[in-house]
């Protein structure tokens, strides 16, 4: 077996990347289990509570979730059964689908945001502001590529 695997900066910041997100991810997976829900629904969750009053269409949600699920309609008919969430028809396009959070979905979503706020104050602590906007702007960035 070889040794001689070249190594790199970018190698090297890619790995870290992947270790960090791990780590970091992890921490809130466990906050998530503990409520019952994962962090990809409190993701579609924050997306809708922070968008249009009328709801979003399941593309957008799925465009805008940080991690990406192969099926994001079966993600909303999950919710939809634990009764987060709501689909509403358009009544000149039945086609069109629009999703909304019920009553539930956003006191769930509301009652985590002061532990989800703390775990994010916790996982970085050992950064000073100019450091995390200066991690911030590098990661975006990468992203903008």
């Amino acid at each position: 077996m070889s040794k001689n695997i070249p190594d790199s900066p970018s190698r090297s910041v890619y790995f870290s990347l992947m270790k960090a997100a791990d780590i970091l991810g992890g921490d809130f997976a466990r906050l998530f289990r503990q409520h019952g829900i994962t962090a990809t629904v409190f993701n579609a969750m924050r997306i809708l509570i922070k968008g249009p009053e009328e709801g979003q269409r399941i593309g957008e949600i799925g465009r805008q979730l940080i991690q990406r699920v192969p099926d994001i309609t079966r993600l909303i008919d999950r919710m939809e059964r634990d009764g987060l969430v709501f689909r509403n028809r358009d009544k000149e396009d039945r086609r069109a689908v629009t999703i909304r959070l019920t009553d539930l979905g956003v006191g769930k979503c509301e009652s985590l945001y002061s532990a989800v706020s703390m775990h994010h104050k916790k996982q970085l602590a050992h950064m000073n502001d100019r450091d995390l906007r200066q991690l911030h702007t590098l990661l975006k960035k990468t992203m903008d590529r």
